[in-house]
């Protein structure tokens, strides 16, 4: 893992940092088509695949959306709506996210959402979420972060279309506040899908080194590649969208992840955990049992009084008992006499001098 940093963030009842276990988000979004029944399938699924937390998305479309908006490109292929109406359409009134909201706890996962507007940011302050996630939309909008940092509450932070004066001016809004040690700055791409030359992973310690903050990943790429390589590059937060089915309609099934899908994917971040181990370099019990290492032998019978030289020693591998070749042992025995008489082959040891 590159990078630590010494203060973790909780949310619920994890605890989350670099030296923690990640924390792992199934982003719901919208993909339920606001659909209270499919909404329900979605919690228990990323339940069962060992999902921390779900996320949705809590908006009014009128406070966010121009009726004349034109759709991002990657939401062209959806025909004969405009944006607008789509937006209201996929819009969950509050009296069906609090039965979201309570149906999470009956799980035992955490829900999450993205408030986009003050209302909505008010609501999920009032149900008491454990944290807010801000979509990268809002990455650059400190009219709304104000308020978000006014509740005090853990901020994860997409910074999708975003420069580093951008992430720059925002993080010292973040620090005005005196809220770095709750906010989580995520690495972002905001196309749907993300190509993986695209992903661009070293931002993210980067951001570690250059803002001293907690970082995670949200993967919008269509396979599981850059999830993994986010959490070796020290992301302690990994968010992906997953689905029901990616041919359901609406704007961002074709990016999600299939049920199965999710569970691989959470079942590798978990694998990816253990393989990290610490930065402590030692020899672990399953390679005691392999006896590979060489050690030091007197390759040619010698006679007592011998002036041990580098061509008396060779190094090969036997029962796993002996010196190793290291260069201060070498150095240790080289122009010493030996004081027995050794055969050809002999494992040498600190009583032959």
């Amino acid at each position: 893992m590159i990078g630590h940093i010494t203060h973790y963030v909780i949310i619920g009842n994890k605890q989350i940092g670099t030296n923690k276990p990640v924390f792992i988000i199934a982003e719901a979004g919208v993909n339920y088509n606001n659909k209270l029944p499919l909404a329900y399938k979605m919690i228990d699924i990323a339940a069962k695949a060992g999902a921390d937390a779900i996320k949705f998305q809590t908006f009014k479309a009128d406070n966010i959306q121009l009726k004349n908006s034109i759709k991002p490109h990657y939401q062209k292929l959806i025909k004969n709506t405009n944006y607008y109406n789509l937006i209201k359409k996929l819009e969950t009134s509050f009296e069906d996210q609090i039965k979201l909201f309570n149906y999470c706890k009956k799980k035992k996962i955490i829900f999450l959402s993205t408030p986009y507007d003050k209302q909505s940011l008010d609501f999920l302050t009032q149900i008491n979420v454990p944290a807010f996630k801000i979509s990268s939309s809002d990455a650059t909008n400190h009219l709304f972060l104000e308020l978000v940092l006014k509740k005090r509450k853990p901020i994860l932070l997409s910074t999708g279309l975003t420069t580093r004066k951008d992430v720059e001016s925002t993080i010292k809004l973040v620090e005005k506040f005196k809220m770095k040690k709750k906010l989580v700055l995520f690495q972002t791409n905001s196309d749907y899908p993300t190509k993986n030359e695209d992903v661009n992973l070293k931002v993210i310690p980067d951001y570690m080194k250059r803002y001293k903050c907690l970082v995670g990943f949200s993967d919008h790429t269509q396979d599981i590649i850059a999830s993994l390589g986010a959490v070796a590059m020290g992301a302690c937060i990994i968010e992906k969208h997953f689905t029901i089915s990616k041919n359901l309609s609406g704007p961002d099934q074709k990016s999600s992840l299939e049920p199965l899908e999710l569970k691989e994917w959470i079942k590798k971040i978990r694998v990816l955990e253990k393989s990290l181990g610490n930065k402590n370099k030692t020899i672990t019990n399953s390679e005691k049992k392999n006896l590979t290492m060489r050690k030091i032998l007197v390759i040619n019978p010698a006679k007592k009084d011998t002036i041990i030289s580098r061509k008396l020693l060779s190094a090969k591998r036997g029962d796993g008992k002996g010196i190793l070749p290291l260069q201060k042992n070498v150095n240790k025995i080289l122009g010493k006499k030996l004081v027995k008489n050794v055969y050809q082959e002999r494992k040498f040891t600190w009583d032959l001098i």
